[in-house]
């Protein structure tokens, strides 16, 4: 009888921890085809897959004693490795075109952790390949990348809205089919999870691996951004089990990870709350070393998630408008609240010819009332 989700997702739990290499140690029967399948789809929707091949393949056993498991497995690696290959000669190219224009970048999330962090290329997916400019120059990039052939995929509601939010329009450059998103922060103006100051020089790095150089967030500030994004998904309905991963590989990756969990607890002091959870799920996944030098932090984290908020994705919509309001809410300024409410309401006329197909007259004010009809307003 095939194990339910939940044992399934037990069983990749387990073998997320550092500590743990071997399949058999999961109690599950590896050799019934329908378990193997489930499984390695689970560790797909994850995104562990290729992360859970590289770890068994570190007990020379598992590749001889379970070969369906492993071959299955092996293909999600390849096809990660492609795809990250791919994306590397994206980032090349973009890191170029910005260059040759006095524009410095930096790596956020996917491709950083994937090129700097885990051992191999291959074992961290990405979706779009996010980078990062200085706030005061990311609608120059913006202009500089769409006169080098890049195309516009998502039309921001306004101007006001690219510079506001966390990244401008996001991007693609033909013949790559990846989507580029361009961030100015971290996150919108106006959210609480934006640090309130976060000067280039100190906040980026460069790592040298056998790919090349790369820019990227400092420790700190990398975990900042991936345990904030893991909380903000579960106030959204769900978690996903390979930003844990990333974090506890990044704690690993760092010498004393007290000193980083010190500068840590300095980005934002307001969300070190949550900071705090969400790392406290990830010292699940630590080697029994690192989690020893957290423990001056223990009483404050939490209980780990129940395995449905990390099964059972719920719908965010309402959830992300309401974000949007609070957001625009605490926006500095009036003039800021006033444009980004307005904008809100009725976007700018590019907006609405990509979304809508009318570029003026009657037909915008009709699509105008047809959206506040609706009630879409983010």
């Amino acid at each position: 009888m095939m194990p339910s989700k939940e044992k399934i997702f037990e069983s990749l739990l387990q073998l997320m921890s550092l500590e743990l290499i071997r399949p058999v140690d999961l109690e599950i029967d590896w050799s019934d085809q329908e378990t193997i399948h489930a499984f390695v789809n689970q560790a797909e929707r994850s995104g562990v897959a290729s992360w859970c091949f590289y770890r068994l393949l570190q007990n020379p056993e598992n590749k001889s004693a379970h070969p369906e498991l492993m071959a299955r497995l092996k293909q999600r690696y390849l096809a990660v490795l492609i795809d990250n290959q791919q994306k590397l000669k994206l980032f090349r190219e973009i890191e170029k075109i910005l260059a040759s224009h006095d524009i410095p970048v930096a790596l956020l999330k996917g491709m950083a952790m994937a090129f700097t962090v885990y051992p191999e290329e291959a074992l961290r997916p990405m979706g779009d390949l996010d980078i990062l400019v200085p706030e005061h120059l990311v609608l120059k990039a913006r202009d500089v990348l769409l006169s080098a052939g890049c195309q516009s995929v998502h039309i921001p509601m306004s101007e006001w809205h690219e510079q506001h939010n966390a990244h401008i329009r996001a991007m693609r450059l033909p013949p790559h089919k990846y989507l580029i998103e361009i961030h100015s922060k971290l996150y919108a103006t106006g959210s609480r999870l934006q640090p309130a100051q976060m000067a280039w020089e100190q906040s980026v790095v460069h790592r040298s691996t056998a790919f090349g150089n790369f820019p990227v967030l400092d420790y700190s500030l990398m975990v900042y951004h991936l345990a904030s994004h893991l909380y903000y998904g579960y106030m959204m309905g769900g978690v996903r089990l390979g930003w844990l991963v990333d974090i506890a590989m990044v704690f690993e990756k760092a010498g004393d990870v007290a000193v980083l969990m010190e500068a840590l607890l300095k980005i934002n002091p307001g969300f070190n709350k949550e900071l705090l959870i969400t790392v406290g799920w990830a010292t699940r996944l630590m080697r029994v070393e690192k989690r020893q030098q957290l423990e001056k932090w223990e009483s404050s984290f939490t209980d780990f998630p129940e395995i449905k908020d990390f099964l059972e994705q719920q719908d965010a919509e309402v959830r992300h408008r309401w974000i949007v309001l609070k957001n625009l809410w605490r926006t500095p300024g009036i003039n800021n609240k006033v444009k980004g409410a307005f904008y809100q309401l009725f976007p700018s006329r590019e907006y609405m010819a990509h979304y809508y197909g009318v570029n003026g007259g009657k037909g915008l004010w009709k699509a105008y009332l047809k959206r506040l009809g609706e009630g879409r307003m983010g």
